[in-house]
C-alpha cells in the first residue's frame, strides 16, 4: 500500500511541475520581449545624445548605471521580477566618445533570466 501511495504522490508532483514548466518557459526571452526592451532603450537613449542626459533618461526608466570614471563604456541594468520564481535582467551598454560627453554607440544586450526553473541567458534547465 505504501508504494501505491508514493507513486500517486510522484504522479501528482510530476503533473504540477510539468504544468509550471509549461507556464513559465523561458520568460522574458522571446523575440517579442527583446524587441520591446530594445524599443524602450531606443526611446530613452540614442547615438549623439549627451552622456549625462542618456544616464538621466535610463535612471528614470528604472536602470542602474555603473560608471567607471575612465572607461568609455558604461553598463546600465534593470531587473524585472516575476510572481513566478525567476527574475530577468535587462542590460544596455553605452559607448562614449573619448571626452565622455556624447554617446557614440548604444548596445542593448539580450534579456537574461534566472531563477528556480530557469538558467541564465535564456537556456531553460529542467
Amino acid at each position: 500500500m505504501y508504494i501505491h501511495e508514493r507513486m500517486k504522490y510522484v504522479r501528482v508532483f510530476s503533473l504540477v511541475m510539468f504544468t509550471l514548466l509549461g507556464l513559465t518557459g523561458c520568460a522574458g526571452m522571446s523575440p517579442v520581449d527583446n524587441a520591446k526592451f530594445q524599443a524602450v532603450v531606443a526611446k530613452n537613449v540614442s547615438v549623439g545624445m549627451s552622456f549625462v542626459t542618456a544616464i538621466e533618461h535610463l535612471v528614470k526608466a528604472g536602470f542602474s548605471c555603473g560608471d567607471r570614471n575612465a572607461a568609455p563604456a558604461v553598463t546600465c541594468t534593470r531587473t524585472r521580477m516575476s510572481v513566478l520564481p525567476y527574475a530577468c535582467v535587462q542590460r544596455v551598454n553605452l559607448i562614449t566618445d573619448s571626452d565622455r560627453k556624447t554617446i557614440t554607440e548604444v548596445i542593448p544586450k539580450p534579456i537574461a533570466c534566472a531563477g528556480l526553473l530557469l538558467a541564465e541567458a535564456g537556456t531553460c534547465r529542467y
